[in-house]
C-alpha cells in the first residue's frame, strides 16, 4: 500500500526517517515546491541509492560537465543512445562508453543525491507519495548513502543558515566585488575561496554561480558569507526572494483534496476537482493520472485512455502511464495499442516485479487474442 499526504501535515525529514527505521524499498515521489518542481528519491532497504530533483542544475550530465569528467559531445551521444534503449541510465551509458570511471560516477552520483536530499528536506508545501517496489536491477551503478547521516548533515546546514542568513538572505542574491582593501591590504585565500570569488561579476546570483562552479549552495553561501565579512564582496539585490505564486497552493491542495476524493472512493468529486486544478496546470502529468484514476473507477474507459495520452504527451518515459494505459487501451478493444503500451512499460526498466509479471502475461494474452481474431477474420 502506498504512503502518501500533504507536507503541510508530514515533513519530508519524518517521511525519509519512516522509510529508513522500516527498512523500505521503493520510491519516494514528491510534487511539488513553491518553484513547481517535482521529485523523486529512491531507497533500498532504508537507505537512499537515488536522487533526482526536476529541472536542478545538479542533473548528473551537469554535473559531470562541470566536473569536466565528460565532454558536451559524449553525453550527446549517451543520450542519443538512451534514446534509443529507454529505460537505460545515462550514467551507466557513460561508463560502458569509456567516458567516464565508475568511481568518478558515483561520487557525482553520491554529490547529487546530498543535494537533492538537502533542498527537498526545506520544502513546507507539496504532496509526497511512496510506493514500495523491488531494488533496480544491473543496470545502474550501486550508490547507497546512509539516511540518517543525510538527515544528520540536513539539520547542521539548516543551523548554520541561521547565521548566514544575516549577510545571505537566500540564494537569489546577486554578489559583486566592492574594490574595498582589506585590513592588511592582502586577501589570504582558500582556493576554493578564489574560485568562487573569480565567478563574482555582479550579475550571477549565489544559485547560478553555485551551479557554475559544480559546488553545493550551502558551500558557496558559507564562502561569500566570509568574504562579504572582509568587505570584498558586497550584494546587489538584498531583497526577499519573491513569493511563491498563489496559483501555486491550488496545485498542492488540488491534488490532496483529489488524493482523498479518491481514497473515499469518491471519483466524481476528485474529477470536479482535478477539473479545476487542470484549468491553471494543464502541463502537470501527475495531474492526468489522478484524472485517469478516477475515470478508471467510473469505468469511463476512453477518458482514461484520453487522460493517460495527456500524461505520455508531457513525460513519454512514465512507467506507470504506460502500464495502466494497457489496461484502458485493453477495456476499449484496442489490442494492438494495449500490447503496445505494456511492451513499451517492460522496456523502461520499472523495477517493480509484480507489475513487470502482470504486464508480461497481459502482452501474452493480448496477442493471443489478435492472433485469433486474425485466423478467424480471413
Amino acid at each position: 500500500m502506498a504512503i502518501e499526504g500533504p507536507l503541510r501535515e508530514l515533513a519530508l525529514s519524518d517521511v525519509f526517517q519512516l522509510l529508513d527505521l522500516s527498512r523500505k524499498t521503493g520510491l519516494l515521489t514528491v510534487s511539488s515546491d513553491p518553484g513547481g518542481r517535482n521529485a523523486s528519491v529512491r531507497f533500498e532497504r532504508g537507505a537512499i541509492v537515488g536522487a533526482e530533483l526536476a529541472g536542478s542544475a545538479g542533473r548528473l550530465d551537469r554535473l559531470l560537465l562541470r566536473a569536466g569528467k565528460v565532454t558536451e559531445a559524449q553525453v550527446a551521444e549517451a543520450v542519443r543512445r538512451q534514446q534509443a534503449a529507454p529505460g537505460r541510465r545515462l550514467g551507466t551509458i557513460l561508463v560502458e562508453m569509456g567516458a567516464v570511471s565508475e568511481a568518478d560516477l558515483k561520487r557525482q552520483l553520491r554529490f547529487q543525491i546530498e543535494e537533492t536530499v538537502f533542498e527537498l528536506v526545506q520544502w513546507k508545501d507539496g504532496y509526497f507519495r511512496f510506493e514500495e517496489g523491488t531494488p533496480l536491477g544491473g543496470d545502474s551503478v550501486p550508490v547507497r548513502v546512509a539516511t540518517e547521516s543525510l538527515l544528520m548533515e540536513a539539520a547542521r546546514r539548516i543551523d548554520e543558515w541561521s547565521t548566514l542568513e544575516s549577510k545571505v538572505p537566500h540564494m537569489g542574491v546577486v554578489p559583486a566585488i566592492t574594490g574595498e582593501p582589506t585590513d592588511n591590504g592582502t586577501l589570504d585565500l582558500h582556493p576554493v575561496e578564489w574560485e568562487v570569488l573569480a565567478e563574482i561579476d555582479g550579475e550571477r546570483s549565489l544559485k547560478e554561480i553555485a551551479s557554475d562552479v559544480g559546488r553545493s549552495d550551502f558551500d558557496v553561501a558559507k564562502i561569500v558569507f566570509g568574504l562579504i565579512s572582509t568587505g570584498v564582496v558586497g550584494l546587489v539585490d538584498e531583497q526577499p526572494s519573491a513569493p511563491a505564486p498563489v496559483e501555486d497552493s491550488s496545485l498542492f491542495d488540488g491534488l490532496a483534496a483529489s488524493h482523498a476524493a479518491l481514497r473515499d472512493r469518491n471519483p466524481a468529486r476528485a474529477l470536479r476537482l482535478l477539473g479545476e486544478v487542470a484549468r491553471v496546470h494543464p502541463d502537470r502529468p501527475e495531474v492526468h493520472v489522478l484524472a485517469a484514476r478516477a475515470h478508471v473507477a467510473l469505468g469511463k474507459w476512453p477518458e482514461a485512455v484520453a487522460s493517460l495520452d495527456r500524461v505520455i504527451s508531457l513525460d513519454p518515459l512514465s512507467p506507470t502511464a504506460h502500464f495502466h494505459l494497457g489496461f484502458a487501451a485493453a477495456r476499449t478493444g484496442e489490442l494492438r495499442r494495449a500490447e503496445e503500451a505494456w511492451g513499451t512499460y517492460l522496456r523502461l526498466g520499472d523495477s517493480d516485479a509484480r507489475k513487470r509479471a502482470v504486464a508480461e502475461r497481459g502482452r501474452a494474452s493480448v496477442a493471443a487474442l489478435r492472433a485469433v481474431l486474425d485466423e478467424e477474420g480471413e
